[in-house]
């Protein structure tokens, strides 16, 4: 993301029908377009064979849509999330420093931020869902592709782990419910999202856009069913900054994300967009971008 591994707007790109969406004046988008009304993949840059997309109607079709048109650019420009995977590992190791899980479960593995870290702890199995990637090269796995919400999960796994994917499906206790279920006993959960303080600064210039499941620490422990012990949860806030505000809603672009939806629709808003930007967010720095995560580590009696 968000695909529903990595960050993606539901009401991206794809949703405007008139050529005139949030990154209409934004080089590049009326390409994009084009293609999306086309059902197209990549082109050139990054071609890659895709599994069909869903239905552009739904939240999955979109998501799914607005990440397949970015792919080639979102695994360079996924700063955030690939740090936010790496803290997840992290967590978990720390909670669970002598677990040798031997069946591991991943939801929405994008890219594969997370499944890096995941395949140095050499399960015996790995399996691998998402909503629109297509195989990881040179990873050995039980690839899932489909909806986490309706897509046939392995049971008895040792691991179930999902990095910033869960704030966009539609029930995340639905999705928390079916990974634990998953999981056999004495196995383990590692799972982010991004929290409701995300994008603060996107939110301060009026941005309406939202993931439909922004969780914190918290209330990701209070999706876990009965039989389930907290090993840590939490928040992380990551600041990235980019030299002016157009590079911010490019690097959005880059990921998929949609983060001014409904706002930026003709070139003087695009403008007046950046100049306030600027004059709130400008510094020694350039501008920041801040992304807010949750988080939970937890363990299965």
């Amino acid at each position: 993301m968000a695909r529903l591994g990595r960050g993606a707007g539901v009401t991206g790109p794809a949703a405007s029908k008139d050529g005139k969406g949030p990154f209409a004046a934004v080089p590049g988008y009326a390409a994009d377009l084009r293609r999306d009304r086309q059902g197209a993949g990549h082109g050139e840059e990054g071609a890659r064979s895709l599994p069909p997309l869903p239905d552009a109607a739904g939240t999955a079709g979109r998501v799914a849509r607005s990440f397949a048109r970015g792919m080639a650019s979102y695994d360079g420009a996924a700063l955030a999330q690939r740090r936010i995977a790496a803290r997840l590992f992290a967590a978990y190791r720390r909670a669970a420093p002598g677990h040798r899980p031997a069946r591991v479960l991943e939801a929405g593995y994008g890219s594969g931020h997370l499944t890096r870290h995941l395949l140095g702890l050499r399960p015996a199995r790995l399996w691998l869902n998402d909503l629109a990637a297509p195989d990881l090269a040179g990873v050995a796995a039980d690839y899932l592709p489909g909806d986490v919400a309706a897509v046939a999960l392995p049971g008895a796994v040792d691991l179930a782990a999902s990095a910033s994917m869960i704030q966009w499906v539609a029930d995340p206790g639905l999705v928390m419910a079916r990974l634990c279920a998953a999981v056999a006993p004495a196995g383990w959960l590692a799972i982010s999202s991004f929290a409701p303080g995300h994008f603060p600064e996107l939110r301060g210039l009026g941005s309406r856009a939202a993931a439909p499941s922004y969780l914190s620490g918290a209330q990701l422990a209070a999706l876990l069913p009965p039989g389930w012990q907290v090993g840590g949860a939490g928040e992380w806030r990551i600041v990235l900054h980019f030299p002016g505000a157009l590079e911010v809603l490019r690097h959005l672009r880059a990921t998929g994300v949609n983060g001014c939806a409904g706002q930026i629709r003709s070139p003087g808003a695009l403008r007046d967009f950046l100049a306030r930007y600027e004059a709130r967010h400008g510094g020694a720095r350039g501008v920041p971008l801040t992304y807010v995560a949750s988080w939970l580590v937890a363990r299965k009696d």
